[in-house]
């Protein structure tokens, strides 16, 4: 994206932070999904869905096309860009945990249980987990450390950007799930699903590439 003329919309569409973001709308309509019926007013319901949803789909399409069809695109440079995403970003979070707080206070049938408390923190574990995956390098300190991974750059790169997908989002919907529905021991069970998706795709990764020199 060096050269601000060939500033593809399509390819802007394929990284990391404009799947996250997408991520972040999804989690928004999911958590009020679980918690409208506690929702007794119907200006609550709509406030609480269409503002801050309306909020982040405009945030994203700005982000993601002003600097193809800004009158002053040609002063854009890599390093604003990558600002505009973050600034992105930052919106969604903190529009997500307001909207979140508001939800609790005015649905009032929020309650924590043991097994709840646990798929809440595991679902953030996962969460930061897939963040650190979507941009961590090859290294032997963090990350997945399967033997057959750290022989192979290749598929280390491709198992762990694959697998930030999947770990954000199990945690984004052990997040809602753990905040609204009844948890039972079967859903925390399931928060080790991301791992053994990331073991059986590092071994057929290191398979495919074990043939090319990295």
């Amino acid at each position: 994206m060096e050269n601000k003329g060939n500033y593809d919309v399509k390819e802007e569409f394929k990284k990391p932070w404009t799947h996250v973001s997408i991520f972040f709308i999804m989690l928004h309509v999911m958590n009020f999904a679980l918690f409208s019926s506690s929702l007794h007013s119907t200006k609550d319901r709509i406030a609480l869905l269409y503002f801050p949803l309306v909020t982040m789909i405009i945030t994203l399409a700005i982000v993601v096309l002003n600097p193809r069809y800004s009158k002053h695109r040609e002063s854009f440079s890599e390093h604003m860009l990558a600002s505009y995403r973050k600034i992105c970003a930052s919106v969604f979070i903190v529009l997500d945990l307001i909207f979140l707080a508001l939800m609790f206070k005015y649905s009032g049938e929020f309650l924590f249980s043991t097994l709840k408390l646990a798929l809440f923190l595991s679902a953030i574990l996962h969460l930061a987990v897939g963040i650190s995956f979507a941009t961590i390098t090859p290294n032997r300190l963090i990350g997945l450390k399967f033997p057959w991974l750290l022989s192979n750059e290749m598929a280390w790169k491709k198992t762990h950007r694959i697998s930030a997908y999947i770990w954000i989002a199990f945690g984004l919907f052990g997040i809602a799930i753990g905040l609204g529905q009844e948890v039972n021991v079967y859903m925390v069970l399931a928060s080790c699903l991301p791992m053994m998706i990331s073991f059986i795709t590092s071994l057929f990764l290191s398979h495919r590439y074990k043939n090319i020199d990295c």
